[in-house]
């Protein structure tokens, strides 16, 4: 015999499993951002496919797991993600530096396009 599911129940299940779907998506571009001479310039390399598409709830934080996933870096090895040569903190979200760093330059078109390079401690 089967057993009923109240209406709330099954909404309560679905929530988790939207992983932001249906949140408003952008376009990005992650671009490797190479320097002459830098260390680990050789371990950070392009990836195959640069163009992703993702909520705009997504941190830099999030895009950061994402490149070292994809580029096989090691768990010690860290990331700097810019937007127009400004490093980016790590819970901002794509909708915030879209607003505040990338809309506001006339120049630029979509999709927007974001940096990475290997971290440079400057200290």
């Amino acid at each position: 015999m089967c057993k009923k599911r109240r209406v709330d129940e099954e909404d309560d299940d679905k929530g988790d499993g939207d992983y932001h779907r249906s949140d408003p998506q952008i376009a990005i571009c992650l671009d490797c951002l190479r320097i002459n001479g830098q260390m680990g310039e050789n371990i950070v390399k392009g990836l195959m496919k640069k163009f992703i598409r993702c909520s705009t709830r997504v941190t830099v934080g999030t895009i950061k797991k994402f490149l070292s996933l994809k580029l096989k870096l090691p768990s010690s090895y860290e990331l700097d993600v810019l937007c127009n040569g400004e490093i980016m903190g790590k819970d901002h979200t794509m909708e915030f530096i879209y607003m505040t760093r990338w809309r506001l330059r006339g120049e630029n078109v979509y999709p927007m396009v974001l940096e990475y390079r290997p971290r440079i401690d400057f200290g």
